[in-house]
């Protein structure tokens, strides 16, 4: 018989997948604000998420990239004029509503066991973000629709 999962492992759960978006976030950051398809798998196979097989954690890779980019965090397009075509994601309105570059560093930096300032030129261009440079959007509804990745279009 299978045992009633707790609210504490649920909450663990939670935080776990929040912190491998977050972490995606940080990947997209660290490569000029828009990361390749490619780009991202590199990082997921990193961390032990490969595409087609099941993570205990973070279930089916493809759906959870599915379900963040439904969920407006993640942006997920063609790079324009590309022949054949790839796709590239960007942190997506919600992301830009919920969270900061600063935060997305800090994360970076605990993985890494160091401090934010360890990356000087990310640190900067998080100040700047904080300081205002660019503005927070809040996000209303779902009423932002980007292209869902599907394994048919793309390497997932």
């Amino acid at each position: 018989m299978k045992e009633a999962v707790t609210r504490s492992e649920m909450l663990a759960v939670v935080n776990k997948k929040t912190g491998l978006l977050m972490s995606v976030l940080g990947v997209i950051f660290m490569k000029g604000n828009r990361a390749t398809e490619q780009e991202v798998w590199q990082f997921l196979h990193g961390v032990g998420v490969y595409a087609g097989k099941k993570h205990l954690i973070f279930g089916e890779p493809e759906e959870f990239i599915r379900d963040v980019v439904r969920e407006n965090y993640l942006e997920y397009r063609q790079v324009p004029a590309s022949d054949p075509p790839s796709y590239e994601f960007l942190w997506g309105p919600r992301a830009h509503a919920e969270t900061t570059k600063m935060k997305v560093l800090e994360v970076l930096a605990k993985v890494n066991g160091t401090v934010p300032s360890a990356f000087p030129n990310l640190y900067q261009l998080a100040l700047r973000d904080q300081a205002g440079g660019v503005p927070r959007r809040r996000v209303q509804g779902k009423g932002v629709h980007s292209k869902a990745p599907s394994q048919k279009s793309s390497n997932m």
